[in-house]
């Protein structure tokens, strides 16, 4: 056996010296091998080595694709040589991925023979997209690539003018799945309707105060908790049983979910649906409302039904609060949120996600009781719902002390002063919710009653 193992694979210099290794069966250890020229020029070689081996350093004098034969024992194996006068200048990949995944990076090599060192190199894409401008070092080259979206892709490295060049083909893959770096930490599997619970997790790398969003079902916005200490947290509930999906979205790219279980609350204060009393729904057209308070109103409107008023009746009553506001207020909805029959019922009225029409300012939750309160006053039917309301409305937005007093803008008194559960008169001059302080209303017992069970 006799093989050459490595040898010139560009063109070499004239005058300019290199090696040819190979190897040699080991019968034919401690001989030397006669090289032949061109058929012509004869010498003595290397001499293979105990393992086999053996190498020799050898130039030309001259020009031309030069023939050289090694023989040994009979065996011999012969290898071209391009011999220039002048430097060939070459360019190549030695080190490309076959496949890359998207938003990935690779680093890729070449050599770049006779080239001086500091050339500066092109490496493009497609043959439109410039990708690196590679310096030459030892005549080799280097650079690191990666692409954003899938795809085959011709990568080439080519001189500055554009003589030499070689390319490769790279196939850009989808991108791997990165964990994220948002969370949940240990979020409860099951949960009551309308019951509070807080969530939380990791937002690793995130800085103090980047604002995230938790999300249900892809659709309903539920709180934007900000990070503090690379943690997140919210407070938060769910009024429907069903399983409900729930996110933290950092960014489009970096997001997490779980699924929670709301399972009917039976022991849960009850307020009839808006679907109860009308097939339409508010308009989804209308800003997103973050409660930061509940106005109390009274809807001012006469022949309100009794206390002892059937469900049908009060359905129909809402339907006539809806028309006065929709055709008479010219408004496309009604203007609050919740409204509260004499007989103690409670209806949704407007969407509570979105800002109403009751008190000018719509930075917090309408609530009114249906009827005339100028003089007369709610009864304990209305009272309790109103408590059992608020408190539900408080504990699902956050809100945690109804009796202390906080700056609060208003429409027609600059900045007030004002508990969280405040009256229509509070912010606006009208005599809305009924008398002075709203005594007929009995606001500061719903006050005191709900911060008692906050």
């Amino acid at each position: 056996m006799l093989q050459v193992t490595q040898s010139p694979q560009n063109p070499v210099l004239v005058q300019k010296s290199f090696t040819v290794l190979g190897i040699a069966s080991t019968v034919y250890a401690g001989q030397r091998l006669s090289i032949l020229v061109d058929g012509l020029y004869a010498s003595t070689g290397p001499q293979v080595e105990a393992d086999g081996t053996w190498q020799v350093a050898f130039l030309f004098q001259s020009p031309g694709n030069r023939r050289m034969r090694f023989s040994v024992g009979g065996e011999s194996t012969e290898i071209v040589v391009p011999v220039v006068t002048t430097p060939v200048l070459y360019l190549n990949f030695t080190q490309i991925p076959a496949r890359l995944p998207a938003l990935e990076s690779a680093a890729i090599e070449g050599s770049a023979v006779n080239y001086a060192d500091g050339t500066q190199l092109l490496l493009r894409a497609d043959g439109l997209y410039e990708l690196a401008r590679p310096v030459v070092s030892g005549e080799t080259w280097r650079a690191t690539i990666g692409f954003n979206q899938k795809g085959i892709r011709t990568i080439e490295i080519l001189s500055l003018d554009g003589r030499n060049r070689d390319q490769r083909r790279l196939e850009v893959t989808d991108p791997r799945p990165r964990p994220p770096r948002v969370g949940f930490s240990d979020p409860p599997q099951q949960l009551k309707a309308e019951q509070t619970t807080t969530l939380g997790g990791p937002a690793a790398d995130y800085p103090d105060g980047a604002q995230l969003v938790l999300r249900a079902d892809q659709q309903f916005e539920l709180a934007r908790p900000t990070v503090q200490n690379q943690q997140w947290q919210a407070n938060t509930g769910f009024r429907s049983p069903g399983n409900r999906l729930i996110e933290i979205i950092g960014s489009e790219q970096d997001r997490a979910q779980t699924v929670i279980e709301v399972v009917p609350n039976t022991a849960a204060f009850q307020i009839q649906s808006r679907s109860s009393w009308t097939t339409t729904v508010t308009p989804s057209s209308l800003p997103t409302l973050f409660p930061q308070r509940i106005t109390v109103h009274h809807t001012a409107l006469s022949s309100a039904p009794s206390s002892s008023a059937s469900a049908d009746q009060d359905e129909a009553r809402m339907r006539v609060i809806w028309n006065g506001h929709v055709f008479g207020n010219g408004w496309v909805d009604i203007g609050y949120h919740f409204i509260i029959m004499p007989s103690g019922r409670v209806f949704a009225a407007r969407d509570e996600r979105k800002r109403g029409a009751h008190d000018v300012i719509n930075d917090g939750l309408g609530v009114a009781f249906d009827g005339i309160y100028s003089s007369a006053t709610i009864n304990q039917r209305q009272f309790e719902a109103a408590v059992s309301l608020c408190t539900l409305l408080c504990k699902r937005y956050g809100i945690t002390n109804t009796v202390n007093l906080v700056a609060t803008a208003t429409a027609d008194f600059g900045t007030r002063n004002l508990p969280r559960i405040l009256g229509h008169r509070d912010r606006v001059a009208t005599e809305c919710p009924g008398s002075p302080g709203g005594a007929t209303v009995r606001l500061n017992d719903i006050r005191v009653a709900v911060n008692n069970l906050l």
